[in-house]
């Protein structure tokens, strides 16, 4: 989980990198943080291609972080980049969601021979050595089980395996959808749990925490939003169950080693975790 959460201002970017040489990456966060934060860490592990990206949804915190790595000239096979409805979209012009900007970003990938493809669920991907990427869940906003939903709703819901180990990545997954997959989602209880909407309110219920019974859950979130107000339930549903839990915010980036039986975690800035104590919440 790269971290593109140095600055107030919020972000995914999360690299996938297996044994037989592939690079995924799920997320891009926000124009300048991968300016300055992950397109350096890419360049300082040597990569030069990207074999998929995937945006979980259209925000600008998840897909603008996209250009600096095209200008780069970093390689990129495929991108997995659903366009969203116009008037879901639209509404959150400027902060969030823009779906001219969107085309545009289509365009450019087009452009320079980059396969861009629908993202849907029932996709798996083998990424070498038993290891696998399957999307879960997709949703478009408007043809859903619960009606109409925001953009956050429409959050790629991942499930990564190697060997034992099992970890979803959500998205922003918000309050509606996950509602509904708390009660009817399938293969959603794993070891970790990248928490959705970098740890805050309007995020999925503690119902689906539940379902997904995590032993580990990293969040992409600056240190003064995971202390906020705005992340007061999410952190109390990792206090009370005494979790493992990192924060970019904190512990810079976190890299998560799996083998075929157990995983290591390792921190940029060492020894931070269960960061939650840090937090000087009144």
């Amino acid at each position: 989980m790269v971290n593109v959460n140095y600055s107030p201002q919020q972000g995914d970017a999360h690299l996938l990198q297996t044994n037989t040489g592939k690079n995924i990456l799920i997320d891009t966060g926000h124009l300048e943080p991968a300016k300055n934060a992950l397109l350096p860490f890419l360049q300082s592990k040597g990569i030069k291609k990207l074999d998929i990206v995937f945006i979980t949804h259209p925000h600008k915190d998840h897909y603008a972080g996209l250009l600096p790595i095209l200008d780069s000239g970093i390689q990129i096979n495929e991108v997995y980049f659903n366009i969203p409805d116009r008037q879901i979209c639209d509404v959150e012009i400027p902060w969030g969601c823009d779906y001219v900007e969107i085309l545009q970003y289509h365009k450019r990938l087009k452009q320079i021979g980059v396969k861009v493809k629908d993202a849907k669920a029932g996709l798996e991907f083998q990424i070498g050595l038993g290891s696998s990427l399957k999307i879960l869940y997709a949703f478009d906003g408007i043809n859903t089980p619960v009606g109409r939903t925001d953009i956050n709703d429409l959050s790629l819901i991942m499930l990564l395996k190697h060997g034992s180990n099992t970890a979803l990545l959500t998205g922003d997954l918000n309050a509606k959808i996950g509602d509904y997959l708390a009660r009817e989602g399938q293969h959603l209880k794993v070891d970790i749990l990248k928490f959705p909407h970098h740890g805050t309110e309007g995020a999925a219920p503690d119902t689906f925490y539940a379902v997904a019974s995590p032993s580990i859950v990293l969040v992409p979130s600056p240190a003064l939003l995971w202390c906020s107000e705005r992340s007061s339930r999410m952190r109390k549903w990792v206090e009370d169950r005494n979790l493992s839990s990192y924060v970019n915010g904190f512990s810079g980036h976190i890299k998560v080693s799996m083998k075929n039986s157990g995983f290591e975690i390792t921190t940029e800035k060492d020894g931070i975790r269960l960061p939650t104590p840090l937090c000087q919440v009144n």
